[in-house]
């Protein structure tokens, strides 16, 4: 048994606002969110690069670097003003510097995800947050020389594809100092809001669940063995299976009376469209499909079948939803009746809904701010139950899986033999 490292102290020793290098042009003063952005949550994700490097003059550019990059991106500098845009207004973001006393490779033989919300300047038990703020920077420096980079972007200007290129463009201005990346603000144009929407999305916050969030981790060899078991060409479907299934076993002895589980899986649009969004559009771009399973007695959960439902679900929803979501007559309709189908189906009485997303194939571990490639990334705990999030393993074809269980779900799941036949307990973090 390890011994937990919670003698780390990270002590913020100063916030700086920084506001963007140039101010955008009269015409881009005001960015208008979409329907997709009016129907996303005013949520915060977070996201921690860990890096060693150097510590020397690192703050200042990075700073330096951070507000150029916000001069491109003008909206992140700026203010939300509820469902309706953003005032472009170069009043700039929270950006706090802190010191670790600890070192960094200390901080990655435990990969205490304990530790984690101490590196990123927004959690889950902050209060009286600012929701018109759109974006929120941690720069951590340990006493190694190592650094941490934390932020969190609202959800509801942008999805996790929209918040990493903005990441990479700082970065871009960090080690070379031009612009690489150019955001195209066409969203709204394309999917326009409405005023007088009141709509339930479904989600739900849990109040009262003690939940815990736990990491583990497939290698390459184990998600192609997992591949070819679930006969997916797919590695994010393959291992989506094998959690799905696990975590409806840990469902079904925790909760007996529970009818169905469903997987609800995110999907980036940008590239299912026709012709395709450029990877550069601001705003929310995210949709997601439905599988369901039902709990009859002595119905089999069979990985390969979950997976060909998964299959279904995903064509289904390209082949179909984004078809009509294109129609330039029905279109906003379209949005609105899936939102509503999804937000039904969240609310089904004695179903069990498990959130699956994907940070797989984006570039994260290329993201060089001037000091080499990062050690590690890393996310914190999050209040959604039964959300799972995956992200590629540093060596490449691997997969970190986090997911956010209820206590009593998660030490069945953990436990599951299926389960470890893929990732070894010397491959989870169980927080121990």
């Amino acid at each position: 048994m390890t011994t937990k490292t919670m003698a780390f102290n990270v002590k913020i020793t100063a916030t700086h606002i920084i506001k963007p290098s140039s101010s955008p042009s009269d015409h881009l003063k005001t960015h208008d969110l979409s329907l997709l952005d009016q129907l996303s949550p005013s949520i915060y994700p977070p996201i921690i690069f860990f890096y060693s490097a150097n510590p020397n003059s690192i703050t200042t550019q990075l700073k330096v670097s951070l507000s150029k990059a916000l001069s491109s991106f003008h909206p992140y500098a700026g203010r939300v003003n509820g469902d309706v845009s953003v005032d472009c207004n170069d009043a700039g973001i929270p950006y706090s510097e802190a010191t670790v006393d600890g070192s960094l490779s200390d901080l990655l033989k435990e990969y205490d995800l304990s530790l984690m919300k101490q590196f990123v300047p927004l959690t889950e038990e902050s209060v009286n947050l600012d929701h018109t703020i759109p974006l929120l920077v941690q720069v951590s420096v340990f006493k190694c020389g190592g650094i941490a980079i934390g932020a969190c972007s609202s959800h509801k200007i942008g999805d996790a594809s929209n918040f990493f290129t903005f990441i990479r463009e700082w970065a871009n201005f960090s080690s070379n100092d031009s612009p690489i990346l150019v955001p195209d603000f066409s969203i709204a144009s394309l999917f326009p809001r409405i005023g007088f929407l009141n709509f339930d999305t479904g989600i739900k916050i849990p109040t009262n669940e003690k939940l815990v969030r736990k990491r583990f981790v497939f290698n390459s060899s184990s998600v192609s063995s997992l591949k070819s078991q679930t006969s997916s060409s797919s590695r994010v479907q393959a291992v989506t299976a094998l959690i799905w299934k696990c975590a409806m076993i840990a469902i079904k002895k925790y909760k007996p009376t529970t009818v169905s589980s469903t997987a609800m899986t995110l999907v980036n649009m940008r590239g299912r469209l026709s012709p395709p969004l450029p990877e550069t559009s601001f705003g929310n771009f995210v949709g997601s499909f439905l599988a369901e399973k039902s709990f009859d007695e002595g119905d089999e959960i069979e990985l390969r079948g979950l997976a060909g439902q998964l299959r279904h679900g995903f064509k289904e929803f390209c082949d179909v939803y984004m078809k009509q979501v294109q129609d330039p007559k029905d279109g906003i309709f379209a949005i609105l009746n899936y939102s509503k189908d999804i937000g039904e189906a969240l609310g089904k009485n004695g179903a069990e809904v498990f959130t699956f997303s994907s940070w797989c194939g984006f570039p994260l571990y290329e993201i060089d701010f001037g000091w080499g490639k990062p050690r590690w990334i890393s996310v914190t705990n999050t209040p959604f139950k039964n959300g799972i999030m995956m992200m590629d393993s540093k060596e490449g074809n691997g997969i970190e899986v986090w997911a956010n269980l209820e206590e009593e779900v998660m030490a069945i799941f953990e436990q599951n033999d299926e389960l470890l036949a893929y990732c070894s307990p010397s491959m989870c973090d169980d927080g121990r």
